[in-house]
Parts: C-alpha cells; structure tokens; sequence
C-alpha cells in the first residue's frame, strides 16, 4: 500500500482543486503558480479552493482516527466519534447561537462557535456520568447513554429552530457539515487539533492494542483498563468537538474509514490508525469536490455527500453481521 499513498493524496488534492462550481485548465494553474501566467480569476479561485482542500483533508483525518481509536477500544464496529453525544450537542449549541444572535442581538457569539463547542463537551461528560456504574464505564452503558444525550439535545435542537424561525439555510448548512469559506486559518486550527491526538495514537498504540484482545486480558498485561476508556473518551471528543465547532456535522466518515483501513492494512492498531488517517482524509477531501461540483452553482453540503456514501456501506456491514 505504501507505494500507493503518494500517487493517491495528490489525485485528490489535484480533482480538489480543479473542480467546483468553475472547471480549471491544470496548464492554467501550473502557470499561476509559477508565475508564468497572471489570472486574477484562477488566482482568485486557487485561494479559496487549496485552503479548502487541506481543511477537508485534515477533518477527514481526525474523525477517522478518532473513529478507530473508539472502535478499537469498544470492539463494536458500528461506533462512530459521535458516540457520546458530541454532534447532537454541537448542533444545539450552533442553533443556540444563532438564536441568540437573532433574538437578543449577541452576534459574537455566532461568529466565534464557543456555544457548539461547549455543548458538546457538556453532552460527552453527560454521558459518561450517566454511563459509570460503581467506578466503571461498561461498554453497553455508554452506547446506551450516548443514545439518550443525543436524543435529548436533538430535540433541544429542533425546538429551537422552530423557535428561530429563520436562517434555516444557514443551520441546515451547518447541521450537515461545509468547508465553504475555509481559509489558511482554518486549516492551521484543524491541523492543531488532530494532531495531538495522531500523537496519542502512536504513543499509546501498544495499549490501545491490547484492548482489542478484550477488557479482561488488557487488565492481565498491567493495563488500567477504565483509565484508559475515559482518557481515550475525553480526548476524543474533544478533538471532535473541536473539528464540529467549525466544520460541522460530518457523519459517517469516522464510521467506515476504519473498515477500509483495516482491510488494507489488517486489524494491528497503529496500522490502522495511520491507514485511516490517510483514507479518511482522502475520502472527505473527494466528497467535498463532488459536494461543490455536482450541482453547481448549487453546493450540497459535504454531510449529504458521505451520508449517501455511508448508508449503504453502514446497511452492508449490518448484513454481514459485523
């Protein structure tokens, strides 16, 4: 696979920033960027799209290994970074926002995403305070509280935006993830996020391995197996929260990247942690072209792109019994 890597990530950098809502000559921006040719329109739309790309690369990358990790440390295959509540918290603290921005006028509250951040940090501990049970955090409780958090902000969410009344555009955007507008200082941020936690996974690998044997064996080769759960819990979610409070809600990524990367790579965790970093990353970075391309000048948001994609593949593993 390793020879394959390089060739790939440049393919869709390269359809990334060729397509959107205006086609570009690849002869048109060679020139540009070697400064053989001035076009202010390519170079207009270079600046906004090249950002873009590195930012949905590197979101594809954090809730892929973030999906891995809780996979891995769960062994259930159907868990996503969204399991404890993180997106439904994020969307109500977004809607909340722009509730508050319309209705009492706290407009700088919409423009910095304190609010999604914050609520989805209160849903993930919500649920793992609902999830203990007598100092231990059992795998079936915390799906199950995760369940319940995200059931309850979720109709927080939709009360509020019956109550909003407008901006439904701009929350429906939201709610199913946009790189639209996405500059360099995006990109900074997102790479400041994820990479602690592509850190954590290569330090704590051989750990994090050892759980996939199961609770008790890793509890048998020294490991504090609860400590462990709620360090790899809380950091993930604040990764993805942190990813949620500017991207949005991008489902389904963190869900079956690491079944292709385990595929490719096999089940050892570092493997498939740097694997899924790398397809996740390709994979958003492809659907948010089509997002912008397929129905231009319209742009879906990238969530619908990976829903469509993630359904189906999410139906075929229910049927395989996975």
């Amino acid at each position: 696979m390793k020879k394959f890597i390089l060739p790939i990530l440049m393919i869709s950098f390269l359809f990334g920033i060729l397509f959107g809502g205006v086609s570009l000559d690849p002869l048109e921006i060679l020139g540009v960027l070697f400064g053989l040719k001035e076009n202010p329109l390519v170079e207009r739309i270079l600046a906004l799209r090249i950002p873009r790309v590195f930012a949905s690369f590197v979101v594809g990358a954090g809730l892929s290994l973030v999906g891995n990790a809780f996979q891995n440390l769960l062994k259930n295959p159907l868990v996503d970074p969204y399991l404890l509540g993180i997106s439904s918290g994020a969307s109500f603290g977004t809607v909340l926002s722009l509730y508050l921005a319309e209705v009492i006028g706290v407009s700088w509250i919409y423009r910095i995403p304190l609010l999604s951040f914050g609520f989805s940090v209160i849903a993930s501990i919500l649920t793992l305070f609902i999830a203990r049970r007598e100092g231990r955090f059992p795998v079936t409780s915390i799906i199950l509280a995760g369940v319940v958090i995200s059931t309850l902000f979720s109709s927080l969410t939709y009360m509020t935006i019956v109550l909003l009344k407008r901006n439904v555009t701009t929350i429906s955007l939201w709610l199913f993830g946009s790189f639209s507008g996405t500059v360099w200082k995006d990109v900074a941020f997102y790479s400041a996020v994820v990479a602690p936690f592509l850190l954590y996974s290569v330090i704590f690998s051989k750990y994090l391995n050892a759980m996939a044997l199961g609770e008790e064996e890793a509890f048998v080769l020294g490991i504090n197996v609860e400590a462990l759960k709620v360090i790899t819990f809380l950091f993930g979610n604040l990764t993805t929260a942190f990813l949620v409070s500017r991207s949005g809600v991008i489902g389904f990524v963190g869900l079956i990247v690491p079944h292709i990367a385990r595929y490719l790579v096999g089940p050892g965790f570092l493997r498939s942690a740097l694997a899924s970093s790398i397809v996740g990353g390709v994979l958003l970075t492809l659907c948010d072209t089509v997002s912008r391309s397929l129905f231009s000048p319209t742009e879906l948001p990238v969530g619908i792109v990976t829903a469509l994609l993630g359904a189906p593949f999410l139906a075929f593993l229910m049927k395989r019994g996975v």
